[in-house]
């Protein structure tokens, strides 16, 4: 006969009371899980190891900012051929990328250590398994969501993956290996919240437009001559293709048929940039100018290189007398905004003669609101 210890079943009893059992699931096969639209962490509070290359260009620290883990970077390339850090987010996994490639983008978050800066001179990387690799720019102006870095609150940056290249010599979207961020130049920051997040097309074109509400604005009411035309003005006296000067406030121009030297320019704001944005579509240039004209061209430049000219013939003169007359022309014949001007710096307005000669007397020159 048997006899049962109470006391050892008692023990039992309380020792698998203590034990919390999870019920495991058992699949013929692996579910497959849609996570096309999840975000790829690379770097966030809760993750923070990453590969780094930084030689004695660069201090990679992971400090507390704003009660988060973020990285803190201070660095200077110029004695480095090469300064960076790289991280998976799949923890080196192949990851296949190639169905969210139009609608996702690799985003992250900066703020400055010290003072206001205007851009992050990162090359962000993406390597394949097969060596293969694209790299982007993070171009501040692109691809950022504010106007610039301050020190007192965090700026995104959006980098759509369209803008890399996944032709047969760049990287394959289905075997992604790591995302590689090379630093150039030299700068400070905070730095965070690195991952692969949804981003369409519509939210890239919102960011920007929302971006653009951002900026000053010009003013449509500003007078250009009368001024201080003889340290605002090129191609002041006389050659043998013109005569130009200042008399009595008034600018006297006299041409002959000359392929080029047959024109003069004309900045206002002490060759700084002159800002035409929010105002290109609603402003014009208006002269007053002598009445017997010559046909001239006026060419509107920012300093980008990009320029545009009109034909003065081709607008009808409002005479206020026998002797004076005026010119309106509005902005939008440059097609400034179409040809992708740089509208917040604007270099100067060039005054051309035509082919066969001639002259005129210019008494005033604004931009006014139309």
């Amino acid at each position: 006969m048997k006899v049962i210890n109470l006391n050892l079943i008692l023990v039992l009893l309380l020792f698998t009371a203590c034990v919390e059992f999870k019920p495991i699931a058992v699949y013929d096969i692996e579910p497959v899980q849609d996570n096309s639209q999840q975000e790829k962490v690379f770097f966030d509070e809760s993750l923070g190891l990453l590969w780094q290359e930084l030689k004695d260009c660069a201090e990679f620290k992971v400090v507390k900012e704003d009660g988060s883990n973020v990285i803190r970077l201070d660095w200077n390339k110029v004695n480095c051929d090469w300064v960076g850090f790289g991280n998976s987010w799949s923890n080196f996994v192949a990851d296949d990328i190639s169905e969210i490639i139009h609608n996702s983008a690799i985003s992250f978050r900066v703020k400055a250590v010290e003072t206001e800066q205007r851009s992050i001179p990162f090359v962000i990387g993406l390597e394949d398994f097969g060596g293969g690799n694209s790299y982007v720019f993070s171009d501040f102006n692109a691809f950022a969501n504010q106007l610039s870095i301050t020190a007192d609150k965090w700026t995104t940056l959006y980098i759509p993956l369209s803008r890399y290249n996944f032709s047969y010599q760049g990287v394959d979207p289905t075997n992604i290996k790591q995302m590689i961020i090379q630093l150039e130049g030299a700068g400070k920051v905070f730095l965070d919240d690195i991952k692969v997040v949804p981003f369409t097309k519509e939210d890239y074109n919102q960011m920007l437009a929302d971006v653009e509400e951002m900026r000053p604005k010009g003013n449509p009411n500003q007078l250009i001559y009368p001024s201080n035309f003889q340290e605002l003005a090129w191609n002041i006296g006389v050659n043998d293709c013109h005569s130009l000067m200042e008399k009595d406030k008034q600018i006297h121009w006299q041409w002959n048929s000359c392929e080029f030297y047959n024109r003069w320019g004309f900045n206002w704001n002490n060759w700084y940039a002159f800002n035409l944005r929010g105002i290109a579509d609603k402003t014009a240039l208006q002269i007053e100018l002598s009445s017997d004209f010559a046909p001239f061209k006026i060419v509107l430049e920012d300093y980008t290189g990009k320029s545009s000219e009109v034909v003065t013939k081709s607008y009808t003169i409002d005479n206020q007398n026998d002797s004076v007359s005026t010119l309106n022309i509005p902005l939008t014949d440059f097609k400034l905004i179409e040809k992708q001007f740089t509208l917040d710096r604007m270099k100067q307005f060039t005054f051309v003669g035509n082919e066969n000669g001639g002259s005129m007397v210019i008494y005033e020159m604004k931009l006014v609101k139309q």
